[in-house]
């Protein structure tokens, strides 16, 4: 049975996929705790993963690299000997990369593990309407199967995130700053990278109004230059406390760790919080719980519609336009009143 001194797990994007990894490192620590482990990933979006106790060393590469960069970083990673690659993108970059530490297969050393994307499955899914996804892993069970071999007791599927001692005392900071508790704050991402993943600005509004009203304090959270936060802090003033595009990645993760639940879209957020421990409502439209990332918490819940809707899914990852005459039904007919029932508020102490 192989027994590698070095690996090097390949993933360079995005950021909620990166923080779904976090069960790889860990687990190949476990499995294989005196091994070199490394990860190479991307300048920007890696960041998420920093402080990882798991890895030895994570390499950050430019996501918009010319053919001479990709050539030096190769001849670099071939200097490293690696005993093993464990691809877990499966992008033509990646594929490339492996390719060339192997020799085009021609080398038995490095071994070579990789993940089953899954994608012919979700075609046919989105274009055919066949379901070969039912009861289907996560897509972090799924990452973790090249692992399974070694693992006859089971593997630990949950995410985790390491914000360092500076983040941990600027969230600190800040929470201060605007006198939230711990556990005495919604979080709300109103935001998402494609607008077909977007719940209807309007619904966010109404649930944001509900919260108020129940006593508790909002925060929003989200990545830079997105108009939905800014909305909203116009409709709501210093009613809600805006943060969006304000903190990094790691610095919205600790963050999260003392909301009482994450209300977002189906985006990274979802996995930040999670990661963190704190429970959130995913709200899909375009996208479907078979794709593999719905949140797993035991606490935390996945909203989507109840309507009998033939386009969906219409998509594998928000991208493209919405096809019904009734232009995002699939997210419309999610309620506000529907998503604020899902958070098990109603007997909650006002925390206002």
């Amino acid at each position: 049975m192989l027994q590698p001194n070095k690996i090097l797990v390949i993933r360079f994007s995005s950021l909620g996929d990166l923080i779904l990894t976090s069960p790889i490192f860990r687990e190949l620590r476990r499995i294989f705790p005196g091994a070199n482990l490394n990860l190479l990933t991307s300048v920007g979006f890696g960041d998420v993963l920093d402080n990882n106790p798991h890895l030895d060393r994570i390499i950050k590469h430019p996501r918009k690299e010319n053919f001479e960069q990709l050539n030096q970083l190769i001849e670099e990673l071939q200097a490293e000997e690696f005993d093993l690659i464990y691809d877990a993108h499966r992008s033509m970059r990646s594929r490339w990369i492996v390719s060339r530490l192997t020799a085009f297969g021609m080398k038995r050393k490095p071994a070579v593990w990789k993940i089953n994307k899954r994608t012919l499955n979700r075609k046919l899914l989105i274009h055919l309407g066949w379901n070969r996804l039912q009861q289907g892993l996560s897509q972090r069970e799924q990452w973790l199967l090249p692992l399974k071999q070694h693992a006859p007791h089971g593997l630990d599927a949950s995410t985790e995130l390491f914000p360092d001692q500076e983040d941990i005392d600027l969230i600190k900071t800040l929470m201060r700053e605007h006198n939230l508790l711990p556990r005495g704050f919604i979080a709300i991402g109103p935001s998402a990278s494609q607008p077909l993943k977007c719940w209807p600005l309007l619904h966010f509004t109404h649930l944001t109004e509900m919260l108020i009203q129940s006593g508790w304090k909002i925060v929003l959270v989200g990545g830079p230059d997105e108009p939905e936060p800014e909305l909203l802090e116009e409709e709501f003033g210093d009613k809600i406390i805006n943060f969006a595009g304000r903190l990094s990645p790691l610095q919205t993760a600790e963050l999260l760790r003392n909301a009482k639940y994450l209300v977002a879209n189906d985006t990274s957020l979802v996995h930040l919080a999670e990661a963190m421990g704190t429970p959130s409502t995913a709200i899909f439209g375009p996208t479907v719980r078979e794709f593999g990332y719905a949140p797993f918490l035991a606490e935390s819940k996945l909203m989507e519609t109840a309507l009998p809707l033939s386009c969906r899914p219409c998509t594998p990852n928000g991208k493209g336009l919405c096809k019904n005459p009734e232009t995002l039904v699939c997210l419309e007919s999610v309620t506000p009143e529907m998503v604020f029932e899902s958070l098990g508020l109603r007997d909650e102490p006002s925390h206002s």
